[in-house]
Parts: structure tokens; sequence; C-alpha cells
């Protein structure tokens, strides 16, 4: 898990993701299916916290250590337009 809190906090993820084209799948709101390199596929889940903190949890190993990835990446942008579908406030609020 880490915080997501400026798009610099992952933007070394945001690259690998436009490199790799994940697909992501949605699960449900705040909960994806993101597809690895190897063929293998990873769950996000978007959500706020406590204190009202971004928070991005990702199964693969990089996520597990806390460190963001580009699974997480690609979910936290489709979180954010699905939000943005919902409420476009919601969008804003979850930035």
């Amino acid at each position: 898990m880490f915080i997501l809190q400026s798009q610099a906090t992952i933007e070394r993820a945001i690259s690998k993701a436009k490199a790799m084209h994940p697909r992501v799948h949605v699960k449900t709101f705040g909960e994806y299916e993101v597809s690895g390199s190897k063929g293998n596929t990873y769950t996000v889940r978007c959500e706020r916290r406590c204190n009202n903190l971004k928070t991005v949890d990702c199964t693969c190993e990089a996520g597990q250590r806390g460190n963001p990835c580009y699974h997480a990446a690609v979910a936290a942008a489709q979180h954010s337009y699905l939000a943005a579908q919902v409420d476009p406030l919601v969008a804003l609020r979850y930035e």
C-alpha cells in the first residue's frame, strides 16, 4: 500500500504503464484486475482511508513493499476516470 500524495509520487510507474499498456478489468468501483508483464494478473484497490488519505494497494511484489507500481498507476487512472463519470466533483477530490 502506498499513499497517493501527488503525481510525482508515481511518475516512474506512470511512464512504465504507458510503455507496457496493461489491461485493466473493473471488478467493482475501487477494485481492479491489472495484467502483469508475464501474463499474470494483480488486484489493485483504490480507496480513501482515515484522515482522507488516498491509498492504492496492489498485490504485486513492488506493491506489497509499499512501492508505486505500474499496475497501481493504471488502476488509479481508471478509478479517477470512473469517478468523473459518476460525479465530476468526485474525481477532483480523488486527484
